[in-house]
């Protein structure tokens, strides 16, 4: 699994790239939703804020008045730091959780969105840092207009983060958010497909060869541009054959490491792969079950959903 910290100061377009990676098949572990689930009403971090910052950041039903709260941090380094003590291990202990449950399910692409990356957490803690930016006048503009701040109020919201130049050293990529929302996406397409590569090369596969065997050319043909698409990302030679004699055929002129089967073509890679000698191993592609047999597999980054690789000896 490939795990990736996003982040990017205020109004620089992070949510709309963490949108993007979501549609396109990463696993997203949101930061701002674990601090409200640690600062849920009735939890020891609520409480210890109250005690710290006072009964007035509690509203009347009990929740956070987040706006009350952020008016008393706001500028105030001292105070942004005792509240950062309270809230940060809570909140890395859920992402941790999470991210354990991720890699446990084979997940291969997962993007931790937080919005403080640098300046509360160590960069070197994740496989790969994305920067989302764009400049700070142009940061500023978007928080009067969409979210009708003051000019004093965006300005103190900016000052509050770690300027971006300061970030952009330690980013293995940077996203600019400069221009239009379809020049936004097709940056964010290019750095996800390298994400993708990188994710394919850090699984679990490592097979020298590999033959994708389908019943004929109409069986499942996303489920196999899927699995073609992650191969080559690995840097996986991978063939197709579709139907007995393809395969067997295929077997024998070029015996692969692992032959992967569709359901429909399971009976007949069987008897081809007896035929070809049992060359490598044989396994069948099927839907991901909680607790299934096999080897998961998910390929949702390369337009698929999560399946596994079940052993098909012969019967």
């Amino acid at each position: 699994m490939l795990n990736v910290g996003l982040t990017g100061n205020i109004a620089a377009g992070k949510s709309t790239v963490v949108d993007l990676f979501r549609r396109w098949g990463a696993t997203i572990v949101d930061a701002d939703q674990l601090t409200r689930e640690a600062q849920a009403p009735g939890s020891d971090v609520l409480t210890a804020i109250a005690k710290r910052f006072g009964s007035s950041v509690i509203a009347p039903d009990g929740s956070l008045d987040r706006v009350g709260l952020r008016g008393k941090v706001l500028g105030d380094d001292e105070a942004l730091a005792a509240l950062n003590a309270l809230v940060h291990p809570a909140v890395r202990r859920l992402r941790d959780a999470l991210v354990r449950e991720a890699r446990e399910r084979g997940d291969a692409l997962l993007v931790n969105d937080i919005p403080l990356l640098f300046e509360a957490l160590d960069p070197a803690a994740f496989d790969v840092v994305v920067l989302v930016d764009a400049p700070a006048g142009l940061r500023r503009t978007r928080l009067q207009t969409l979210r009708g701040l003051s000019a004093g109020e965006a300005d103190r919201m900016i000052a509050a983060q770690m300027p971006a130049p300061r970030k952009r050293p330690h980013s293995a990529y940077v996203i600019e958010n400069d221009a239009t929302l379809e020049e936004l996406e097709a940056r964010a397409r290019r750095v996800f497909e390298d994400l993708r590569r990188r994710a394919a090369g850090a699984g679990a596969l490592r097979w020298r060869s590999l033959l994708l065997a389908s019943a004929n050319a109409n069986d499942q043909p996303e489920l196999i541009a899927a699995l073609t698409t992650r191969a080559i990302d690995a840097g996986i030679p991978v063939r197709r054959a579709a139907g007995r004699v393809a395969v067997v055929r295929e077997l024998k002129s070029a015996p692969p490491d692992v032959t992967l089967a569709t359901p429909a073509a399971a009976p007949a890679a069987r008897a081809a792969w007896a035929d070809a000698g049992k060359p490598g191993a044989l396994r069948t592609v099927t839907e991901a079950a909680a607790d299934g047999p096999g080897l998961p597999l998910d390929l949702r980054p390369w337009g698929a959903g999560r399946v596994r690789l079940e052993d098909n000896p012969l019967p």
